[in-house]
């Protein structure tokens, strides 16, 4: 399941720690995508592939962004890519 940082949504967890930067089994693919969802306008976007510390960052990033546009019920997360067979 990838990893939602979302300000509203931190209710038993601990607010010090990133969650876009942990370790995980998102690793386990051909890379990571990084995927951006506004409820408001239905728009989604992808970038990436990346390796995955290069994914965490761009979706750090991302956040970073939209957060200081005041832009919170933006979804940011990590996906899965795997290449075609």
């Amino acid at each position: 399941m990838p990893k939602l940082p979302c300000p509203h949504r931190t209710a038993g967890r601990d607010v010090t720690a990133d969650p876009l930067l942990d370790a995980d089994g998102l690793e386990q693919c051909d890379g990571l995508m990084v995927l951006v969802l506004d409820p408001v306008t239905g728009a989604a976007d992808t970038y990436g592939p990346y390796p995955a510390p290069r994914a965490r960052e761009e979706a750090h990033g991302r956040r970073r962004e939209l957060d200081a546009e005041d832009l919170t019920e933006v979804t940011v997360a990590l996906v899965r890519h795997h290449r075609p067979r």
